[in-house]
């Protein structure tokens, strides 16, 4: 348990120290439709990688060592909710280093004992970017539609599909000329490694449609990413 604390800690400096020119956003979700039950505590960590093909002329954007974590806490039955550490939905080479937040609920609207699981993820996130040398506040609203498939006592496979919406109303041309609209979705599959530990590999395609300063900017993108997770 100290071991996977201490590298929990590791994802989490890798997170606000590592140094980015452009942005990803995660369309993959790392978990299932299952909620926490009421009162209990769930961290995830991993790594991913994006590549992200944008503009005309098109050019090509490649991450390979994306960090992401996140915290979930039971409230209800059938209601948790999340805090999401990870880079900012701006695919755009000319924004420098930031940091993302968001927070989101997970509504589950299926018994726990059924196959299948289905639930709605609303959520809220802002961010602190850095474009030609200025600092902006962003801010984002999305939401995520999560099924899950339960196989088995180790496998769930899960199905979801993200909307996102992002604008930096501080910037030149405020909220109309500086946002982006993403839609995605991702598949993926969570190992059962013990009753508290799970390994989930996701991977996640999207459309990105925005603009910075604006300049349009839109193209697809797609992910892979690994988290293992742990809850008490």
């Amino acid at each position: 348990m100290i071991k996977f604390k201490t590298n929990g800690i590791l994802i989490l400096f890798l997170l606000v120290a590592l140094p980015k020119r452009t942005f990803a956003f995660w369309v993959v979700n790392f978990g299932t439709a299952r909620t926490l039950a009421p009162h209990r505590f769930g961290f995830g960590a991993g790594m991913g990688a994006q590549l992200v093909f944008l503009g005309s002329p098109q050019k090509t954007s490649g991450f390979f060592t994306i960090p992401h974590a996140g915290f979930r806490l039971g409230l209800a039955k059938g209601i948790d909710c999340g805090l999401r550490l990870a880079p900012i939905p701006l695919p755009f080479s000319s924004v420098g280093p930031g940091f993302g937040v968001n927070l989101d609920a997970k509504v589950c609207f299926t018994k726990p004992e059924r196959k299948v699981q289905v639930a709605l993820v609303p959520g809220a996130g802002g961010a602190h970017v850095l474009i030609q040398d200025q600092t902006r506040l962003a801010y984002s609203l999305n939401i995520a539609a999560l099924t899950s498939f339960h196989l088995n006592d180790k496998l769930t496979f899960t199905a979801m599909g993200r909307f996102v919406n992002l604008v930096i109303p501080t910037a030149k041309g405020a909220e109309a000329g500086n946002y982006a609209n993403i839609s995605g979705i991702s598949v993926g599959l969570r190992k059962k490694i013990t009753d508290s530990i799970s390994i989930f590999s996701e991977v996640g395609a999207y459309w990105n449609d925005g603009k910075l300063a604006n300049v349009v900017t839109s193209g697809p993108g797609f992910q892979v990413g690994l988290m293992i997770s742990t809850s008490f």
